[in-house]
């Protein structure tokens, strides 16, 4: 008998506090008391729900999966609606289409739903990224309910880099960022966990940097990899988005950079080399870049700089791919042409994110670029590309500038209750609205439901997104100062910026074991110890 046996496991999860209750429902507290598992054939002490109502669960910070509820009586009106939420007022929301202005949607995970309960069952329902859960009852219901628990899949992984310093809240944002990126290693690497179950390709680099901070290497970044080149035999592009095949690129060379995995760029050989050729058919003598559409990140989706962060990204993948090749034994001089063509000019106007992207491809001076990355602070951040921009601060020498403006912008996620980080988010979008884990007051605005534009307008948004766990790496590389050097971590550089911190310590992982790093502050000097595995060798 064939049989798909997935890695993830599931724990039961009890809510943490009760939101709210309306109508004729009963011994609600009771949810929050820790019972056995298990339906028996009395049951005293259960939530009792007459007629219609309905009852808000938090079960405290976002999970993946869905709801398991334990009814001993379901007579009458058997009928409940169950309604998943990243924020308490998703949970409250129409699905598009049945009101005017909804936003809420079912898309890629079920969330919003009605089903039937009966009496003397242990039953799961639902499978979405969540924190709340509304149960609705119905008139002529009579229903009693032992326990309701969140489902949580996950797989049970281990950390093998960490990082900590004597800021709490960077402390903080890094441990949610690093919570995010493993929420979406799931079957595959996702996206998101509500919205966005897919392999998005291009949506990978940020998440593997992450992946390889925290545990060096996993399978889901290989198997993201090969899927995305099955959906996308040539010439088709990944994901139909010519800029996600250099994305894959870049991807394999800083993963193949870290984790020396030789077998895996053999296996994709035939492949790497075919998309170079058909990259190299598409520039021009004249340095034109002839993709049928130019997309980088969505707040720059509609702007015509956009063509300019693009450029740069091939640059940026085709330096990577150098790597690859030189392991491969292949000549580069395909890749030095790309290069040399590829026009260096496009102007990447006021976008941090286009902007970032040029600098990292060496087509602008992190200096000339720094007034235009640290304007107005942390506005004109994106998740997705905040590594990239908060890099490019960094190595114009300004690397306590580029932490400022993480922690303002990541704790202004935090501040509004987040325990993963967005899809995507506007330090504007902080005036005058609430938190995600309460309803708003009269005047304020709904951070979840007023805000997003592009795909995630108002609740399809996303609160769970594995491209938003850039703090993860920024820190890595920049504060406790690890750079790869040579392909398999065999030479590591630490050059820490302690930003004037008290201390900063953590692990980074490597093939051959983490190096263990830990920096002080001694009267201004930086002083450091660390302690490396055998077969790494270590630049200070």
């Amino acid at each position: 008998m064939d049989a798909i046996r997935e890695r993830r496991v599931t724990d039961y999860i009890m809510p943490v506090t009760i939101k709210a209750v309306s109508g004729n429902i009963s011994n609600v507290e009771t949810l929050l008391t820790k019972k056995l598992p298990q339906i028996g054939i009395s049951e005293p002490d259960c939530m009792s729900a007459e007629g219609a109502g309905y009852v808000i669960l938090d079960f405290g910070r976002e999970l993946s999966g869905g709801i398991r509820i334990l009814a001993y009586r379901a007579d009458g009106n058997r009928k409940i609606r169950i309604r998943l939420g990243e924020s308490l007022t998703e949970t409250c929301a129409e699905l598009i289409g049945s009101t005017s202005g909804a936003t809420a949607t079912n898309d890629h995970s079920l969330r919003d739903f009605e089903t039937n309960l009966t009496s003397s069952s242990d039953m799961k329902f639902g499978d979405s990224g969540f924190r709340f859960v509304r149960i609705d009852f119905f008139e002529g219901a009579a229903i009693m309910i032992k326990n309701i628990y969140a489902a949580y899949e996950h797989r049970c992984l281990e950390r093998k880099g960490y990082f900590e310093c004597s800021d709490p809240v960077i402390n903080q944002i890094f441990e949610t960022a690093a919570y995010t990126v493993e929420l979406c290693m799931q079957t595959r690497l996702w996206d998101g966990i509500k919205r966005d179950r897919l392999v998005w390709i291009g949506d990978t680099h940020p998440e593997m940097l992450s992946i390889i901070s925290l545990f060096g290497t996993d399978d889901c970044i290989e198997e993201a990899l090969e899927f995305a080149r099955n959906e996308a035999p040539l010439p088709m592009f990944m994901n139909d988005i010519p800029a996600y095949s250099l994305w894959w690129l870049a991807i394999i060379g800083d993963y193949y950079k870290h984790n020396l995995n030789t077998d895996f760029i053999k296996r994709e050989k035939d492949y790497i080399l075919s998309l170079v050729s058909l990259i190299d058919s598409l520039v021009d003598s004249e340095g034109t870049l002839n993709f049928k559409g130019f997309f980088l990140d969505w707040p720059t989706a509609d702007k015509p700089e956009n063509k300019a962060g693009v450029y740069a990204l091939c640059a940026y993948a085709i330096e990577k791919t150098k790597i690859i090749y030189k392991a491969l034994g292949e000549n580069i001089e395909i890749l030095d042409g790309i290069l040399g063509r590829l026009n260096r000019t496009l102007d990447g106007g006021a976008y941090k994110q286009l902007n970032a992207m040029r600098v990292l491809a060496g087509f602008v001076k992190p200096g000339d670029a720094l007034p235009l990355l640290i304007e107005g602070g942390p506005k004109g951040l994106s998740t997705f590309m905040s590594y990239y921009i908060l890099s490019s601060i960094a190595m114009a020498g300004r690397t306590r500038d580029a932490l400022d403006i993480m922690k303002k912008y990541y704790s202004g996620m935090l501040e509004r209750g987040a325990t993963s980080f967005w899809e995507d988010f506007n330090v504007e979008w902080l005036e005058g609205s609430g938190r995600i884990d309460e309803f708003p007051e009269d005047g304020q605005k709904d951070i979840h439901g007023d805000f997003g534009e592009f795909c995630y307008k108002g609740f399809r948004h996303s609160l769970c997104h594995g491209w938003a766990s850039g703090p993860v790496p920024f820190l890595m590389h920049h504060i406790l100062g690890v750079t790869v050097l040579e392909s398999g971590c065999k030479m590591l550089r630490i050059k820490p910026d302690l930003c004037g911190f008290d201390f900063v310590r953590g692990a980074y992982p490597t093939p051959y074991g983490p190096i263990n790093i830990e920096l002080k502050n001694d009267s201004g000097k930086t002083k450091i110890k660390y302690r490396a595995p055998k077969g790494v060798k270590v630049i200070l």
